[in-house]
């Protein structure tokens, strides 16, 4: 990284994603039938996504109710996953904001995933290098 220029690219390279293959919790053996294009921590996505959690956060004064603190946790991430390739009963499932979000609700181990990922920037540099 030289000028503005690759800094700049190094925003839309991570406003485009990178995968994220979900790994079982218990073995860390890979599941090839879920895996998450995640927006990246300097993407353009990532602070929309951020502005919009602290507006939701000011809504209830900092003190949201745990349920909705969850549930306001959850939506931020799921802002963050760009597209996917998840199959259930080997077919594809659809992509929307509403199944990352039933997805994301449901397994907190994939949340947890989600979160580390989405807050490392290796997987986007090493893709511009």
């Amino acid at each position: 990284m030289t000028d503005l220029t690759h800094v700049d690219d190094l925003v839309e390279q991570q406003d485009r994603g990178a995968d994220l293959t979900i790994t079982h919790p218990v073995t860390g053996e890979k599941m090839p039938d879920v895996v998450l294009t995640i927006a990246g921590p300097d993407s353009a996505t990532a602070r929309r996504s951020r502005i919009q959690f602290s507006d939701e956060l000011m809504a209830f004064r900092h003190r949201p109710p745990a349920e909705e603190l969850e549930r306001i946790e959850i939506e931020r991430l799921a802002r963050l996953v760009v597209g996917w390739r998840v199959t259930r009963e080997g077919k594809p499932v659809e992509f929307s904001f509403t199944n990352v979000v039933r997805l994301l609700t449901s397994a907190q181990f994939i949340r947890e995933q989600v979160e580390a990922f989405s807050q490392k920037r290796d997987a986007y540099f090493m893709r511009t290098l």
